[in-house]
C-alpha cells in the first residue's frame, strides 16, 4: 500500500500536467504580410486593350510577360548591383535560387472602363527540407523603389502603353 499511493499520486500529477498543457483557446490567425498595392483606372477601353497596354509597358522595360484572361504578370530576372544585394538581404535565405522581382496586374472590366490592381513581390525557389525539392516562395515588396517602378508601369499603361522616355 505504501508503494501504490505515491505511484497513484505521481500518475495523477502527470495527468493534471498534461491536461493543463492542452489548449482550448482560439486558433491564431495567420500572419498577414504587409503589401503596398497600386491601383489605376483606364477610361473608355476594353480589358484586352488594357492588357495590351500593360504588356507594352512591361516589354519596354524588357520584362518577362505572362498573361491569363484577366491578369498580366511581368517579371525581372536580371537584378544587379545594389538592388540585387538589397533583394538578397530581404529574402534572407542562403539557399534561395531563381530570385526575380514580379509585378502582377489584375484587371477588372467595369462598363466602359477597366480597373487595374497591381502588386510587386519577390519570388524565389527555396528548399523546404533536406529531402524535398525547392518550392516557390514569395514576399511582398513594400520599398519605395519597387512601388515607384510599379507606378511607372501603371502610368505608362494608362497612357496607352507608349513610353515617352
Amino acid at each position: 500500500m505504501n508503494q501504490t499511493l505515491p505511484r497513484l499520486a505521481s500518475m495523477l500529477m502527470t495527468l493534471l500536467l498534461i491536461a493543463g498543457c492542452s489548449s482550448k483557446g482560439e486558433p491564431k490567425a495567420p500572419k498577414v504580410e504587409p503589401s503596398r498595392p497600386g491601383e489605376a483606372t483606364i477610361q473608355a477601353t476594353s480589358i484586352s486593350q488594357a492588357k495590351n497596354n500593360i504588356m507594352s509597358a512591361c516589354s519596354a522595360q524588357r520584362l518577362q510577360i505572362q498573361t491569363t484572361r484577366d491578369e498580366v504578370t511581368c517579371a525581372r530576372n536580371e537584378i544587379s548591383g545594389l538592388r540585387k544585394r538589397d533583394i538578397e538581404r530581404f529574402v534572407n535565405d542562403e539557399f534561395a535560387t531563381n530570385i526575380q522581382i514580379v509585378t502582377q496586374f489584375k484587371l477588372k472590366e467595369q462598363g466602359a472602363e477597366v480597373s487595374i490592381a497591381a502588386n510587386t513581390y519577390v519570388q524565389y525557389l527555396a528548399p523546404m527540407s533536406v529531402l524535398s525539392g525547392p518550392q516557390t516562395r514569395t514576399r511582398n515588396l513594400v520599398d519605395d523603389l519597387s512601388f515607384n517602378e510599379m507606378s511607372a508601369l501603371l502610368e505608362q499603361a494608362a497612357r496607352g502603353g507608349k513610353s515617352f522616355k
